[in-house]
């Protein structure tokens, strides 16, 4: 090379960069990047905005998909400033990473919340008991079934009015055990 550094105009940067113009020229604005006569060095302006620029959540994905002669990943400028002296950051620790997982991870609690309040949601404790109190009130219901049949069969030689009455008592068990269910869950009643 002859040693001459290559100045661009602020769309030329923005357009390398991967950002809209106005970005720039609020970045040259607010003096986060300096310029030389009007222009701007495109190796020194990158160091400067990656140490002055505050990234945005949605940001990374625009540039993370651009070569780098455009701005997308880090220019050898920005390689050679983080030498030694710049602790190599782990992959996802950077802020825009950490700042999309918090916005994630807020919107799936006000999801939860969401659902809890509409009583779509219900406690893994209180589920457990009321199902084990469904089920316990059906095998109870189901072990009286002999008991409650046995007088009835007195006597009875015919196979299908013996059936009849066995059928009937089941049928009456699961059915007050169907109703004492539709009392625990939420919303099952109404359907």
């Amino acid at each position: 090379m002859n040693g001459r550094v290559e100045l661009v105009t602020q769309a030329e940067y923005a357009r390398r960069r991967g950002v809209a113009k106005s970005a720039v020229a609020k970045a040259v604005k607010e003096q986060r990047i300096t310029l030389i006569d009007g222009k701007i060095d495109p190796a020194v302006a990158d160091i400067q905005w990656q140490q002055n620029t505050r990234a945005r959540a949605d940001s990374g994905r625009a540039a993370a998909s651009l070569p780098i002669e455009q701005g997308g990943g880090q220019s050898t400028a920005e390689n050679a400033s983080q030498g030694q002296d710049a602790p190599a950051a782990a992959p996802g620790d950077d802020y825009q990473s950490l700042r999309v997982r918090r916005e994630r991870a807020s919107v799936e609690r006000e999801e939860r919340e969401n659902a809890r309040e509409a009583k779509l949601l219900v406690a893994r404790e209180a589920a457990w008991r009321g199902v084990f109190d469904a089920f316990r009130a059906l095998r109870d219901e189901a072990m009286g079934v002999s008991q409650r049949a046995a007088p009835q069969l007195v006597g009875l030689a015919d196979s299908r009015e013996i059936e009849r009455i066995i059928h009937d008592e089941l049928r009456k068990a699961f059915g007050a055990a169907e109703r004492r269910l539709q009392g625990v869950l939420p919303g099952e009643a109404d359907q």
